[in-house]
């Protein structure tokens, strides 16, 4: 079951590749981020209402209660990324948010008290490298007041993987997802209503799309069903492990980009890309890699 998990979180990765393709085409468009938010969000809610009603009103008070708070902390992810993307470069936000990679072992630490396992954070390490490389244009790389936002996001996005990695073991992930959308919808619908308004714009830049469909489809699928598959994946996974894998979705983001988007191929992507496989090839192997080692030297 840990094998499926893992393809199904990288799977997860692979559809929040693709997504930004679609969120991209809808900004382009003239939506902004709150409304996307919006659109997507609530109708992830309606989707995981209507596929799980009858064991969404079987809930008890704890499963909701943990569902708040997964929901506080998945919100206050998103919050502080697109706050922090305001003030620094896409670049920077990028490359901070999928610091939850190298944040999410020191977490375990201090809550679980469970040293992390050398391969597990050699491998962080490298697809973080390799994030960087994709990512970031060193030459706008600087610090400042968005940067620390983004952090924040970082921190929000690590709580949220590490808390949702112990409650899927012990609750129903589907429950526990919806209330996290619920907690979600109504963050987001309030601050829609104070701020943006509802999204009036109905087609695409190119005329091509209707951009509620756009918006829909994004909801079924990299809102209701990625992080569906990211609850299955964690609930037979460690929170590291789920980090490094779901972070694919930081190598699936530019190809898309190139195939979809026509945006251009650089040397620096293609390595950066090595470097994140690497990592994951080590997450999943290095700890017999290093058992096999420690025999070799013993039988030499």
């Amino acid at each position: 079951m840990r094998n499926i998990a893992r393809v199904v979180l990288i799977t997860a990765g692979l559809i929040w590749g693709f997504g930004f393709i679609g969120n991209k085409y809808i900004l382009d468009s003239g939506w902004t981020d709150v409304q996307l938010l919006f659109v997507r969000f609530v109708s992830a809610f309606v989707f995981i209402t209507l596929f799980y009603f009858k064991r969404i009103i079987k809930a008890n008070r704890v499963v909701i209660k943990q569902g708040l708070i997964l929901g506080v902390f998945l919100f206050f992810g998103f919050f502080f990324q697109t706050w922090g993307l305001e003030y620094t470069t896409a670049s920077n936000n990028a490359i901070i948010t999928a610091g939850y990679i190298v944040i999410l072992p020191l977490i375990v630490y201090l809550f679980d008290r469970i040293k992390v396992p050398r391969n597990t954070i050699m491998a962080a390490l490298i697809t973080m490298a390799g994030i960087v490389i994709i990512s970031v244009d060193f030459t706008e790389f600087t610090i400042g007041i968005g940067d620390v936002l983004t952090f924040l996001g970082a921190v929000f996005w690590a709580i949220h993987i590490f808390i949702l990695g112990h409650q899927t073991k012990k609750h129903d992930l589907f429950v526990l997802l919806a209330v996290q959308l619920f907690v979600f919808s109504v963050f987001i619908t309030t601050i829609m209503i104070l701020g943006d308004g509802f999204p009036t714009i109905a087609r695409g830049y190119d005329d091509r799309f209707n951009l509620y469909g756009v918006g829909l489809l994004l909801g079924f699928t990299a809102s209701f069903l990625a992080f569906t598959m990211q609850a299955f994946g964690q609930k037979y996974t460690n929170p590291t492990e789920a980090a490094i894998l779901i972070s694919t979705e930081s190598v699936f983001g530019p190809i898309f980009a190139m195939l979809f988007y026509s945006e251009p191929f650089s040397i620096t992507l293609l390595i950066g890309m090595i470097l994140v496989f690497g990592g994951i090839v080590l997450s999943e192997t290095g700890g017999n890699l290093f058992k096999q080692r420690n025999k070799t030297k013993q039988a030499g």
